[in-house]
């Protein structure tokens, strides 16, 4: 089940806009402006980003080659709708397939981009308060109402946030390109060739009203830096797909490359980049797990928080009596003493039977995943099994956090049509469980506190509530 329309709140979007501001400020202090656009990259290069092709550069291509078909051919596998293949060549189908792979595993862009007017139809509004509201592209290649960017445009709008659309002087918001716009050409290109490949579909989305937010009309890009971690990094693998050492550069917190094996084909540091890049270039995961998920100037991931939670996510009503929650908080997945991957049972196959099952196995019952995992999971259940092991490998590599950060979260607060729906001893308030004895307000459900013993509903005015994403 999709959820259709999202109102995320006005925070979390603010965040994103200042994040891109952010970057405008540190560009105006130095940073080069955008190159113009160049001819589309080939699926593989002969040399490597910095000269010519060594012999550990052809095996790294040799290496990246049979990723790419085989991640194509699990693409064009997994593609909820018929693509128009007719004519293209064998080279042409491969990177049609990849973007597919890219669009319905390593990211989810049917979240928000798919309607009741069909797959990638666009058409879902993005309420930002005071009357500003933007809207999600139509994607597909509709002469009328469709995707009208040229492959340059495309480019250009991913890496900088250029909108092109008549009339349009603030840059994209909402739309993660913030996060996109570290992937390489080819992978861009690849969601590109998928997205003119899709069916048609006629869609009127109506304009974006953003004039009110104080947005730049696009933020520079430097293609060979990154800048938005704790050190700034150089950028390689612009002409590959997947590319490792991109995913080492782009990882927020810095790597550990010293070891023996991290940067070998056979090695799982190999293993590692890939999983880096997936994670930070497509899948989005900073988004939900770090709180906040920029620093207070907007220009940089808060690497002080990376991945150990705490964003509330309010459950969208067509799927309460589905999850059965309303709300919950985005879990700790780094923090050295109360993150997921540092639990004492962790393990690969506990992370993938989770992605492949939408439940936590390890819990008694096993209890489903809460939203918006509870949507993310199923896509990262597609990826083939070395990209999933890679994500976990990343995963278990990213240094752990402590400190202020490292804390455990709320379960989640759960839905009730009815007091059947609850536990012994509970009862349903305004559609939630509450009564439940406690000890302090961890033991209640996200954003319930625990007064007198006993679990209570929160305020309507809660500033955990209000701000619930």
């Amino acid at each position: 089940m999709r959820v259709l329309t999202r109102s995320p709140s006005t925070i979390r979007v603010l965040r994103r806009w200042l994040a891109a501001v952010g970057v405008l400020a540190l560009w105006a202090c130095g940073a080069s402006a955008p190159p113009s656009a160049a001819a589309g990259p080939s699926v593989a290069s002969s040399a490597g980003s910095t000269g010519p092709a060594s012999s550990s550069d052809r095996d790294d291509e040799r290496e990246d080659e049979v990723g790419l078909r085989a991640r194509a051919r699990q693409g064009l596998a997994i593609s909820p709708v018929r693509l128009s293949l007719e004519g293209k060549s064998g080279r042409e189908r491969t990177l049609v397939g990849l973007g597919s792979y890219i669009v319905n595993a390593a990211s989810d862009c049917a979240g928000c981009h798919s309607g009741q007017a069909g797959f990638l139809s666009g058409g879902n509004p993005f309420f930002l308060g005071g009357g500003q509201v933007v809207w999600s592209r139509n994607l597909t290649p509709d002469p009328a109402t469709g995707l009208a960017l040229t492959r340059d445009q495309f480019m250009e709008a991913m890496r900088t946030g250029r909108d092109f659309h008549a009339g349009a002087t603030k840059m994209l918001v909402v739309m993660p390109w913030t996060t996109l716009r570290w992937s390489s050409d080819v992978d861009l290109d690849a969601i590109y060739a998928y997205l003119r490949a899709v069916p048609a579909v006629a869609n009127g989305v109506p304009p974006d009203v953003k004039d009110g937010l104080p947005l730049p009309p696009f933020i520079p890009f430097d293609p060979t830096t990154y800048t938005d971690g704790d050190v700034t990094r150089k950028l390689k693998g612009s002409h590959r797909s997947f590319p490792a050492h991109r995913g080492y550069a782009i990882s927020p917190l810095a790597l550990d490359t010293s070891s023996k094996g991290s940067h070998d084909d056979e090695g799982r540091g190999r293993g590692v980049g890939v999983g880096s890049y997936i994670v930070n270039a497509f899948a989005h995961c900073n988004d939900c797990h770090t709180h906040p998920d920029r620093t207070a100037d907007g220009s940089k991931v808060n690497t002080a928080s990376f991945l150990t939670g705490g964003t509330v996510f309010a459950t969208p009503p067509p799927l309460r009596p589905v999850l059965k929650y309303v709300r919950a908080t985005s879990a700790n997945l780094e923090g050295a003493s109360h993150g997921f991957f540092h639990e004492g049972g962790d393990s690969y196959e506990r992370f993938r039977a989770i992605m492949h099952t939408g439940t936590l196995v390890d819990e008694t019952p096993a209890r489903p995943l809460a939203f918006p995992m509870s949507l993310v999971a199923p896509n990262l259940a597609k990826l083939l099994e070395e990209d999933l092991r890679a994500v976990y490998d990343y995963a278990k590599e990213v240094p752990a956090t402590t400190g202020t950060s490292d804390v455990p979260h709320q379960a989640p607060a759960r839905w009730c049509a009815a007091p059947a729906d609850c536990g012994s001893g509970e009862t349903c308030s305004a559609g939630e469980c509450t009564g439940g004895t406690c000890a302090g307000d961890l033991d209640c459900g996200t954003c319930q506190t625990c007064g007198a013993g006993t679990c209570q509903a929160p305020a309507p005015d809660s500033l955990c509530v209000l701000t619930a994403q």
